[in-house]
């Protein structure tokens, strides 16, 4: 969310163009050695060994909205017709790829399991950034944790470990957004980010700044600070009491299983059987769903982080937003789209569609509740705003309507080119009229492109094709803001 009290961020990403640097072009395509067989879909990746009658075969899958999933085959060589093979300073590239993942993934593991006070990692936790202690500025005492970057400055009084966390991912967006979007803005001043470890501290300061919203998240133009708060730590803490009591508890039953052992001769009746068999599944239950909770929420914090951190990069790094800003609905559509991308070693992929987003989506067109595209173009910034909670359900539409139009604009149609965006950003800032605008920006009148979106929007897939009757080019394999190969799989 981007308070109005900031002003809008311009989103003109027109550095040498919006869609060449959206495309992963260049280096940051993945190209991969391809394995044809006698039957099947044929298989890519690179590989690994060779033997006159083996091939050792690492395969890659890099689906939408999907990590980059790598596992290992033997493939006898009866059962390959052909090997497309990739030259040698592109096999040593994508071996450099696949191993930083690698590292990335177990320095993100460690960083989890740090989380865990019962884990050896959660008892000697490796430091992968460097934590200074910091002054929390709502309180003015040393009680923080703060991680100093070339884009960002983060400060936190939630514990070290989470601090870690949340450092390590922030670091891996905006290397992803500064590979995708590079900076062209000199004198870059690093954002503030104040990480509470409660969201009623977060609503505190939010009081006493006199901004009075009941959104999760905000960036303060004006201040160049992104604030977040979430309940991750105070869930994190009950999920560590609630395993030490159901540790007891499978103390205490395996405490009483042996007695029956002995008092039955390891022979215990079934229903006594059956008792302590369904008591450790509930137990188990109970933990996983409480590891769900943890998981959902530290998913919906980050996805916060990375909204916000979206559009300050953009207006820190990219451009000034003095010199003109875009429409909000595609300010806040376009967060959401790389909100929700995935991040890895340093680079990112979009282009499917997020499942929360479009199911409401679906559900507000059949309940014909979704903003039209009218009401986008001539909203004022308050109804994206929360001031009081009756107030939250018209927030969400506006936010899943401003989603898919820019969905629909940056994949179907293509329309966010480097000229375009500056013309419609020129027009906009003369005091154009808004839907006359967007009718120059798409080429058709706002009627007809509305009855093609909605038809669009029904047939839209989670991997980023529709079915609406023309061709989509969303999806990992192509659209603008694509990040994967040309040959990816």
């Amino acid at each position: 969310m981007n308070h109005r009290l900031c002003r809008n961020l311009m989103l003109l990403l027109t550095l040498t163009g919006f869609s060449a640097y959206l495309l992963g072009a260049g280096e940051d395509e993945w190209k991969f050695e391809v394995l044809h067989r006698t039957t099947g879909l044929p298989f890519y990746g690179l590989i690994v060994s060779e033997s006159p009658n083996q091939v050792v075969f690492k395969c890659i899958t890099r689906k939408p909205g999907s990590p980059t999933l790598v596992f290992t085959e033997n493939f006898e060589k009866s059962t390959i017709i052909k090997i497309e093979r990739l030259p040698e300073p592109e096999r040593i590239l994508l071996g450099a790829k696949l191993d930083a993942l690698a590292k990335e993934r177990e320095r993100f593991a460690n960083t989890l399991r740090s989380l865990d006070p019962k884990s050896s990692a959660g008892k000697n936790p490796i430091e992968y950034v460097k934590l200074e202690k910091a002054i929390w500025p709502p309180s003015k005492k040393d009680t923080a944790f703060s991680y100093s970057s070339q884009y960002f400055t983060l400060v936190t009084n939630s514990r070290p470990e989470l601090a870690q966390l949340a450092a390590i991912q922030l670091e891996q967006v905006y290397s992803a957004y500064a590979r995708t979007l590079p900076p062209r803005r000199i004198n870059i001043k690093p954002t503030t980010i104040l990480l509470t470890n409660s969201v009623e501290e977060y609503q505190t300061i939010l009081k006493t700044s006199a901004v009075n919203i009941k959104n999760p998240a905000y960036f303060d133009l004006n201040k160049n600070q992104i604030i977040c708060g979430s309940d991750l730590e105070r869930l994190s803490t009950s999920q560590e009491e609630i395993s030490l009591f159901h540790s007891k508890e499978l103390q205490d039953l395996l405490k009483r299983e042996n007695d029956l052992k002995q008092l039955y001769k390891n022979k215990i009746p079934p229903d006594l059987a059956a008792s302590l068999l369904d008591s450790r599944k509930k137990i188990k239950q109970a933990d996983d769903k409480n590891l769900e909770m943890i998981v959902k929420e530290r998913k919906k914090l980050f996805e916060r982080l990375y909204h916000e951190a979206f559009h300050a990069y953009l207006s820190c790094a990219v451009f000034d937003p003095r010199e003109g800003e875009l429409p909000l609905w595609l300010n806040e559509g376009l967060a959401q789209i790389f909100e929700a991308a995935v991040f890895e070693i340093g680079e990112l992929r979009i282009g499917h569609a997020d499942k929360t987003r479009l199911e409401s989506v679906r559900l507000t067109l059949n309940q014909n509740t979704l903003p039209s595209i009218k009401d986008l173009l001539t909203a004022q910034p308050a109804l994206f705003l929360v001031y009081h909670p009756a107030e939250k359900e018209t927030s969400q539409r506006m936010y899943f309507a401003s989603w898919a139009l820019a969905f629909n604009l940056t994949f179907k149609q293509k329309a966010l080119d480097r000229q375009v965006l500056d013309d419609y950003a020129k027009a906009l800032k003369n005091g154009a009229d808004p839907i006359a605008c967007f009718e120059k920006l798409t080429g058709k009148p706002l009627q007809e492109f509305e009855k093609e979106h909605q038809a669009y929007l029904k047939g839209l897939r989670l991997d980023g094709s529709s079915n609406s009757g023309s061709s989509n080019s969303g999806g990992s394999n192509s659209g603008i803001l694509n990040g994967g190969s040309s040959n990816q799989k």
